[in-house]
């Protein structure tokens, strides 16, 4: 529980020390998703999101991501994903996108810690496609005596020919409501680098997520 504590602490400071000298948007991110587990390796998610910006104002995005995993053993297992995407400026011009990624996944569990390892590589875009690496590293906490699990995550965003341009910190509760459905609950904060007016996004999220 202290390390819980410690980690929240330096979360929080480092929530604090993004946001200065920057433009900021508070965000709400909407999803919903349905996992299928055909075997017990092989499963496929059907994800669909609805995110909005300018303080929650206005539509960002809406998007349908579609992903396979395959569990190579215990610890490691991969991944294939397409995610068409409807995005919408402050003018409300729509840009139609795509996005194809490959990710690899190493976890752990020791005793009531969890922790993964998630590398993305994406490709997005509509005629002309942006090459973006993704590493997530993942501290999950079971709670003792509830249904409640916290975890915390640290997100990096690069290019294949720059350093890091973009950090997400992200909070998040997760609650069992059943069997065969959860619904997560996070916080999150996004901060660009190496741009000419970097944003910080200050985002709710809610995740309600199915399993047939």
């Amino acid at each position: 529980m202290k390390m819980i504590k410690n980690s929240l602490i330096f979360f929080l400071l480092l929530f604090s020390f993004s946001s200065f000298a920057q433009e900021n948007d508070f965000q709400l991110w909407n999803s919903v998703i349905i996992k299928k587990k055909i075997n017990k390796k092989h499963s496929i998610d059907l994800k669909y999101g609805l995110r909005f910006r300018e303080n929650a104002s206005l539509v960002a995005k809406d998007f349908i991501d579609i992903r396979t995993r395959y569990k190579l053993h215990k610890k490691w297992s991969l991944a294939l994903g397409y995610r068409n995407i409807n995005e919408w400026s402050k003018y409300s011009e729509l840009e139609k996108k795509n996005r194809f990624y490959f990710d690899s996944y190493y976890s752990k569990k020791i005793k009531r810690y969890y922790f993964d390892l998630r590398s993305r590589f994406l490709f997005q875009g509509k005629i002309s496609y942006k090459e973006i690496i993704r590493q997530r590293i993942r501290l999950a906490y079971n709670l003792r005596k509830t249904k409640l699990e916290p975890s915390l995550s640290l997100e990096f965003f690069s290019s294949f020919d720059n350093f890091i341009n973009k950090l997400r910190y992200s909070l998040f509760l997760s609650y069992p409501i059943n069997k065969k459905m959860d619904f997560n609950l996070g916080y999150k904060i996004q901060q660009e680098f190496n741009v000419a007016d970097p944003v910080t996004l200050f985002i709710f999220e809610t995740k309600l997520i199915y399993k047939l």
